[in-house]
């Protein structure tokens, strides 16, 4: 289903709103908004934000695919203006802004209360993003194997290696 180019970017702009923690700390949201929307299968959420990681600049360009998912060329600049905005009007206010925040009281008290707030929604992105990518226990079991490996010093790009003649093996098979 096709959402109008208004519709994704007030969509994307309630994501750039509440981006706190960076843009990551939406993706649960995200993925149930797209997904409930029809904007998007759970595969192609899962390949757009690897997409997103792999290109270079922001971590969230994911975005562009899944407004042009949404709403074609068009839907892709609305989810990109809509995602992006809130945090550069938030840049450029915080930047006027600073030397009186740096002596507020308030200020300490709010960015230390943002921390644990930012590590459930870190928490909370790392399980969506293993709902929508590992869909079966053994893919489960496989990510385990490869974190285990990578903690104990096994060089990661071996990891990607094994990883990825494992996903080819498993696609031929």
């Amino acid at each position: 289903m096709a959402g109008s180019l208004p519709e994704v970017f007030l969509t994307f702009l309630r994501f750039g709103v509440l981006s706190f923690g960076g843009g990551m700390a939406n993706l649960p949201e995200m993925s149930r908004v797209l997904l409930a929307n029809g904007w998007l299968t759970r595969r192609e959420f899962a390949d757009g934000f690897a997409l997103g990681q792999f290109v270079p600049g922001p971590n969230m360009l994911a975005v562009l695919f899944y407004g042009l998912s949404a709403a074609g060329v068009g839907g892709a600049f609305a989810a990109m203006l809509g995602m992006f905005l809130p945090g550069a009007v938030g840049a450029i206010a915080l930047v006027w802004g600073w030397e009186w925040m740096q002596k507020a009281h308030w200020s300490r008290a709010l960015r230390r209360a943002l921390v644990p707030v930012g590590i459930g929604l870190s928490a909370s992105t790392v399980l969506v993003l293993a709902q929508v990518s590992l869909g079966s226990l053994v893919w489960f079991v496989v990510a385990g194997v490869a974190t285990f490996l990578i903690y104990r010093g096994v060089n990661v790009l071996a990891v990607i290696a094994g990883g990825a003649a494992l996903g080819l093996l498993v696609g031929v098979l």
